[in-house]
């Protein structure tokens, strides 16, 4: 009887039984919208509401700290630390449950003791990285010897006076490079997810568009180093008194605008290739850096003591400019000729893909 009556009842019965639909999207938007958006008076009443809210609990806990306690702590902070205690008490004696305590101690305790730091590795795991290891250490040893041999040429042939305003312009220096940098770590954070990927021209394309939003971060950190630089004349009274130093400072500021308006790309294209798992390209580039760049600086020393003409520091820091410049026009070469070689691999592909469907058909 009752499934006939439910046979004959009619839809517009049905209907009247259902629940409302509420758009839950537009709630929230108008809710969270701007100013200019639908839904003011929604706004209004919800900050109210809050206002309301937040004012009754602290009356009342006014009202039960200075009535019923008169200054003491309140029942409410009792309970609280009642109920800490418990809860600790039972963790002691083993009472609590498993999935009320975790551990802040990370994810490898219990899985490693002191002595496996010191233990070598498997040999299946050392083969995984032994790819790269010559690459990664080539690039590492590569950068410092630029940093090594410069410092070696002006403490040891240009004089004290260029000593005091080489600490002043490296002051500025290592302070700057972070902040392009910071666009390489984030390349090899991103990068390596769109080329893990199956080649295929989306992919490529893909790769091709985060680089190019990649230079475009460059260019805008590289111009934000450039306007830091630009104060350095005026910010070198606050590091020496003398005059002489201030004036050498002032004389490396355009090579210095030359290396960082560059540097965001730079950085931002080595994280790519980074990310690309290009190591042997970098590795091999900085192995020749290694060796080249201290070269052309221990000429400017040779220079110095000989005599046969004039060193400053404006000839280090023209040699460290053209090396920047250097690697920033091979990275970028580098990263177009890969890009054009995905393009033709595909095409390729695309083509011989073609043929055999064809034949086949």
């Amino acid at each position: 009887k009752s499934a006939s009556v439910a046979a004959t009842s009619s839809p517009d019965e049905s209907d009247e039984q259902r629940p409302e639909t509420v758009n839950i999207s537009n709630a929230i938007l108008e809710l969270t919208g701007p100013a200019s958006s639908p839904g003011a008076m929604r706004r209004h009443n919800f900050r109210e509401k809050l206002k309301s809210l937040k004012m009754s609990r602290k009356s009342r806990q006014e009202h039960t700290t200075n009535i019923f306690t008169n200054g003491r702590p309140s029942l409410s902070d009792m309970v609280r630390k009642m109920k800490r205690s418990k809860s600790t008490d039972a963790r002691r004696e083993g009472k609590g449950s498993s999935d009320d305590t975790f551990s802040a101690r990370g994810f490898l305790e219990g899985k490693m003791r002191f002595r496996d730091v010191f233990s070598l590795p498997s040999k299946e795991a050392a083969m995984e990285f032994w790819p790269y290891v010559l690459p990664v250490t080539a690039t590492s040893v590569g950068r410092v010897s630029g940093y090594v041999a410069m410092s070696h040429v002006v403490s040891s042939s240009i004089g004290t006076i260029a000593m005091a305003a080489q600490q002043i312009v490296l002051s500025f220096f290592y302070c700057l490079c972070p902040l392009a940098d910071s666009l390489n770590l984030t390349a090899q954070s991103f990068v390596p997810t769109l080329y893990a990927k199956k080649k295929s021209m989306q992919r490529t394309k893909a790769l091709h568009r985060i680089t190019t939003e990649f230079w475009r971060a460059g260019l805008l950190m590289g111009s934000a180093c450039v306007g830091a630089i630009a104060l350095l004349p005026f910010l070198s009274r606050f590091f020496t008194g003398d005059v002489l130093v201030m004036s050498e400072v002032n004389t490396v500021v355009p090579f210095l605008s030359i290396f960082f308006a560059v540097h965001g790309v730079f950085s931002a294209t080595e994280g790519i290739l980074l990310g690309q798992r290009d190591l042997g390209f970098l590795g091999k580039s900085y192995a020749a850096f290694f060796f080249a760049v201290p070269w052309f600086m221990l000429q400017v020393k040779k220079t110095a003591l000989t005599g046969v003409g004039s060193a400053k520091l404006t000839s280090v820091w023209k040699v460290f400019t053209c090396y920047q410049l250097f690697r920033t026009v091979s990275w970028l070469v580098r990263i177009m000729r890969l890009n054009i070689k995905s393009k033709l691999e595909i095409t390729k592909n695309a083509d011989e893909t073609n043929i055999v469907s064809g034949d086949s058909i």
